[in-house]
């Protein structure tokens, strides 16, 4: 479980690909256009969970800002709220990572997840 008092779950992690390197496909180009957002979320892995800052969002993917995300497993599931979403890290640089959704998400799902990650809902101090 993440915990926004930089706890982490395990400390077991190992990266399973290279560090920095795309595996989005042979551009390396992503296909939709990306909102930029400020939403609390988490990155779960099966050894490891890191709380993570979504700091844009697509129908197809996501990038995402918290400490040592090269280090997870490349498959992850993010949580937003009360949505959690299968992904894949399709790339990582230091403390930044961008990740591609199994299946693509509808506006309205886009529109939610953005409701859900408000720093006031995530802290209590809005509905």
């Amino acid at each position: 479980m993440c915990s926004w008092r930089g706890i982490e779950a395990n400390k077991v992690g190992r990266p399973k690909m290279s560090f920095g390197k795309r595996i989005d496909g042979p551009s390396g180009r992503r296909h939709s256009a990306r909102e930029e957002v400020v939403l609390a979320g988490c990155a779960q892995t099966m050894r490891a969970s890191r709380p993570v800052v979504v700091t844009d969002v697509s129908a197809s993917g996501a990038k995402l800002e918290g400490q040592r995300l090269e280090t997870l497993d490349p498959e992850v599931l993010l949580s937003v709220g009360n949505v959690d979403l299968f992904a894949t890290i399709a790339w990582a640089e230091f403390n930044h990572c961008g990740i591609t959704f199994d299946e693509p998400l509808a506006q309205d799902m886009i529109d939610h997840i953005k409701r859900e990650g408000r720093w006031a809902k995530v802290m209590g101090l809005a509905a």
